[in-house]
């Protein structure tokens, strides 16, 4: 705080700077004003030792220079290409003496205006430069601020050190505690004076019944409300857990503010103690939300409803977790504000921060702990198994624990008072985070589903818009939840939102051409990028193919195919970054490219063919997955299509790989290309003396009587011609599906057959045999037999 009268002047020159960016048309002085505030601020950060107070108010001072010189530079780049315009109108300038006196003056002023305006903004974008310059040096104090608090190392309270020196203020300090307690004391005996006392006790009864009974009849009511009027489904827990959490943090508020507002009805409190009553409403709340949250993500009492998967052993066994930890939250934020009001002694603040941190770490150690033995004991969990993500969060919980009792032990207490608080603030982040995220997709899936008609009637569209546009919001929320919560999670490190939105862009641009920097630093950057970055592509995989696409009219194959797609381009962005984050600029990498090009030219050129092969079959699509195709002897059913290869499977189950430029290159036969219906084709032979059309009624009747075969195409049945001495008909139907063809080609034949039989047709002529004599024997053996021929 030594330096924040001094940087003070500053911030309030600069902010008057910059009203004056709106107001005064002298934008020249402006500017001036503006890099006369940025200089004080550089002055002020060289000369060191400035606390984050002054560090804020300096960030502040600079982000409004930011802002203004912004809406300076939106305001002249107009009027800059107004000017340019009507200078391009005039055109080129003649020689000397050859342009209108009037025209010529014109010119000249609008050249000068144009000058003017060029001027201002290249110092206005100066502006921008400069401050941003200023912030990332804010931001770097900071950080330097805050490892310097967790490095400070006071005596261990396992030395006789530590309380000596306790011992040394503590009659200082006990006066402060013993002053503050006092006023509170003659404030809280002046609120039940005769003149106080309705007020007051009016004060605390309704306060009581708010948080007491006002709490248990809101939750009873919110869960019968839930119950009747939320759709079923998802919905209904999330709204109710969000609900009662709300409900149990402005309940328990306000009942704290009630009773407060009573008690000080009449002002009978005086400054001290009326900060020290406003301190204990903000720790209860924060307590209360604590609590509220923990209690609505266990759900002890009502199983049903639990949203995350927690067996109802360690919900029960954890069930008083919440309170706990709510109660710990409450005296941490009263002790901290009775420390400052009753100006208590250096030595007295860190015993403070000593006891908060060993009562946070003992809460979470023995709520791990309790956990840790319900699945023992019981042997199994009744819910699903624990996901990777949940036990890295309880490892770094047991981790904290540790940290925090060794740090507060070897004298580090400002390092573990940190490291308690963020395990805390970290809880609360992702318990909240994960909350709301679970109750906005909840809510989009049942505002946009089926089952909500009038989402469908008053937007006019397709159930299948409705679904990707719930799907899509609530990825979006998820990414803007998740931006929040980082944001929230890093702001204790002394890192600022706006600090870190800074260096996002900074870092977005780094892929540029510039030296190779391999530092452990770099390698460590580009290592957690890559990590990263593959994971979030995965991630957006699995959202694609599992929530998004399905919601689409492409089939899986090419669900499967897009997915693959962007996973390649995404790996080859994601390595891009890599390379950039550990220095390897454009000009590197396009060496590298390069070397690449000449071994795929040599070595790989089967490789790049099937790959490029494979891309032309996602794109033009002549076979795609599910599709019966016949490719040389292969003749099956294409069950996956990959970027180097495609698999198919045969009629026995065996599966054959193809390469993607086999079918690129060769004729390939796809039975489903146009549609998937199948043809099945029936001959059927007879005599010359059969009732032709009785037989073409019969087959008529089998190719109606059978289910498989389609109504429409209409089936056909013809009589095709005589061959050798028979009748050829001809009967063709259609199927649903061409891989049936066989099966039911033969029950048609066998219903064909019996109709036959049934109505006495011949299936064929009866064979005759003739047996002829020599010439010679031919009137001897007429004469004996009487003429005539010898049956056979």
């Amino acid at each position: 705080m030594r330096l924040l009268p001094r940087c003070f002047p500053a911030l309030v020159l600069s902010l008057a700077s910059v009203a004056c960016f709106a107001q005064s048309p002298d934008t020249g002085k402006m500017l001036d004003d503006a890099r006369q505030q940025i200089a004080e601020a550089r002055k002020a950060l060289d000369a060191g030792s400035v606390d984050d107070a002054a560090l804020t108010a300096l960030r502040e001072g600079m982000g409004a220079i930011d802002t203004h010189a912004n809406t300076l530079l939106g305001d002249l780049a107009p009027r800059f290409d107004a000017v340019s315009a009507r200078l391009a109108e005039l055109g080129a300038a003649p020689p000397k003496g050859g342009e209108a006196r009037d025209i010529a003056a014109q010119r000249a002023d609008l050249e000068k205006q144009r000058s003017s305006l060029d001027a201002d903004i290249k110092r206005a974008k100066l502006l921008i430069v400069d401050s941003g310059q200023v912030v990332g040096t804010i931001a770097e104090a900071r950080r330097a601020n805050f490892q310097a608090r967790l490095s400070q190392r006071t005596p261990s309270p396992l030395t006789p050190t530590f309380w000596r020196g306790l011992a040394a203020n503590l009659d200082r300090d006990r006066v402060g505690a013993a002053t503050l307690v006092a006023s509170a004391a003659a404030g809280f005996a002046g609120a039940f004076a005769p003149g106080n006392r309705v007020p007051t006790v009016v004060g605390l009864v309704l306060g009581v019944l708010l948080i007491l009974l006002g709490r248990w009849w809101v939750e009873r009511a919110l869960l019968r409300w839930t119950a009747d009027r939320v759709p079923q489904g998802r919905l209904r827990r999330s709204a109710l857990a969000t609900a009662l959490v709300i409900a149990t943090t402005l309940l328990t508020g306000l009942g704290a503010q009630v009773i407060v507002t009573g008690i000080d009805w009449r002002g009978v409190l005086d400054a001290d103690a009326r900060a020290l009553a406003h301190a204990f409403v903000n720790a209860v709340v924060f307590g209360s939300y604590i609590t509220g949250l923990g209690r609505a993500l266990l759900a002890p009492t009502r199983p049903s409803w639990r949203l995350p998967a927690v067996s109802d052993a360690v919900a029960r066994r954890l069930r008083r977790w919440p309170l706990l930890l709510g109660v710990a939250a409450s005296a941490s934020v009263l002790l901290k504000h009775f420390n400052e009001i009753a100006g208590s002694s250096l030595s007295a603040t860190i015993a403070a921060s000593l006891v908060v941190a060993v009562l946070y770490a003992a809460i979470i150690g023995w709520g791990l702990v309790r956990a840790a033995r319900t699945r023992i004991q019981t042997g199994k969990d009744d819910r699903a198994p624990r996901p990777a993500l949940i036990g890295l969060g309880i490892a770094l919980l047991w981790l904290g624990v540790v940290v925090t009792f060794v740090a507060a032990l070897a004298g580090y207490v400002a390092l573990a008072h940190q490291v308690a608080r963020q395990m805390i603030g970290l809880g609360i982040v992702a318990a909240t985070f994960y909350l709301i995220v679970h109750v906005v997709e909840d809510a989009f899936a049942a505002a946009l589903s089926s089952q909500a008609g009038w989402a469908q009637r008053t937007l006019g569209l397709d159930q299948r818009v409705l679904d990707q546009i719930a799907v899509v919001s609530s990825g979006l929320f998820r990414v803007l939840a998740t931006a929040i919560a980082v944001f929230a999670a890093l702001a204790p490190f002394g890192t600022d939102p706006s600090d870190l939105v800074a260096q996002l862009g900074r870092s977005a641009a780094g892929l540029k051409v510039g030296e190779i920097n391999v530092a452990p630093v770099a390698l460590a950057g580009a290592a957690l990028v890559l990590a990263l970055g593959i994971a979030a592509i995965r991630a957006l995989q699995r959202w694609l193919l599992e929530r998004f696409l399905p919601t689409t009219k492409l089939d899986p194959g090419m669900r499967t195919s897009v997915t693959s797609l962007l996973g390649a381009a995404g790996i080859v962005v994601v390595v891009a970054f890599a390379l950039s984050a550990l220095g390897f600029g454009l000009d590197r990498i396009a060496w590298v490219a390069s070397a690449l090009s000449v071994g795929i030219g040599f070595g790989l050129q089967a490789i790049v063919q099937n790959f490029v092969s494979g891309l032309i079959l996602l794109i033009e699509r002549p076979v795609k997955v599910g599709d019966w195709v016949v490719l040389g002897d292969a003749e099956g059913d294409i069950r996956r299509i990959n970027v180097r290869a495609t698999e198919i499977q045969m009629g026995d189950r065996s599966t054959v790989i193809v390469p993607n430029s086999e079918l690129i290159t060769k004729s390939v036969r796809n039975v489903t290309l146009a549609n998937a219906e199948g043809r099945v084709r029936l001959r059927l032979p007879l005599p010359l003396d059969s009732d032709a059309t009785r037989v073409r009624e019969i087959m008529r009747e089998a190719l109606a009587a059978n289910p498989d075969v389609l109504k429409t195409p209409t089936p056909s049945v013809l009589l095709d011609g005589i061959e050798n001495g028979e009748l050829m008909f001809v009967a063709v139907a259609f199927i649903a599906n061409p891989r049936q063809s066989g099966s039911v080609r033969s029950d048609l034949l066998l219903d064909v057959l019996a109709r036959l039989r049934a109505e006495r047709i011949a299936l064929s002529s009866p064979q005759q045999i003739r047996l002829r004599r020599s010439p010679r024997k031919a009137a001897a053996s007429a004469v004996e037999t009487g003429g005539g021929e010898a049956p056979a």
